[in-house]
């Protein structure tokens, strides 16, 4: 049963530990809107993150000390790219 609320616990892990780039920890509370894609966005935000780190991301966000819902996102492969620079997505 998914909760009423807006409002989440979120997290992003990487080898099982919070991802930390420079100053920006991935934790902390999100407002998602209610709905059926009402999770894309940690998913998004977890396969930049995977497509950056080179290997699963895993996304959670909880309520009320309850993971609401979870999952884990690979890597894109990488394309074969000619001249050695990679194309903007």
């Amino acid at each position: 049963m998914m909760s009423s609320t807006h409002e989440f616990d979120t997290e992003l892990l990487y080898e099982g530990r919070v991802v930390t780039l420079g100053a920006v920890t991935y934790r902390g509370r999100t407002v998602l809107r209610p709905g059926p894609d009402r999770f894309a966005p940690l998913r998004r935000w977890a396969q930049d993150l995977a497509d950056l780190l080179g290997g699963p991301v895993t996304w959670r966000a909880s309520a009320d000390g309850e993971v609401v819902e979870e999952g884990t996102v690979p890597p894109e492969p990488r394309a074969a790219v000619r001249g050695g620079a990679p194309r903007a997505r």
